[in-house]
């Protein structure tokens, strides 16, 4: 199995977070689009299956939503790997919107 150096090649955009191999192929990413006033979507989280079990995408978890609270912003979040996630790591749930406000939020 490959292994990555994370601090070295994980990459960050204002909407998506990845990890590129030794040659700059990307090997996983989560992306996190706008979604209207100060809301994103963490949409998908994808890993190639030759370096799952590194911890990747835990650390990928980190960095976004890092950088949706650095952003001030809040998120719904629409995948099943980071839905899991913030379960995992409550001192980040306030950073969470129930899609029923982020609806109400939209009509401000």
């Amino acid at each position: 199995m490959p292994t990555i150096d994370l601090e070295r090649q994980l990459r960050t955009s204002p909407n998506r977070v990845w990890v590129e191999d030794e040659s700059g192929r990307e090997i996983a990413y989560i992306s996190f689009p706008e979604a209207g006033n100060g809301l994103v979507n963490i949409e998908h989280t994808v890993v190639d299956p030759s370096y799952e079990g590194q911890g990747i995408a835990a650390r990928m978890m980190r960095e976004t939503v890092e950088t949706i609270r650095k952003d001030g912003k809040h998120t719904l979040v629409t995948c099943s790997y980071a839905q899991d996630w913030f379960c995992k790591h409550m001192e980040y749930m306030f950073l969470l919107v129930d899609p029923d406000q982020a609806e109400a939020l939209r009509g401000i």
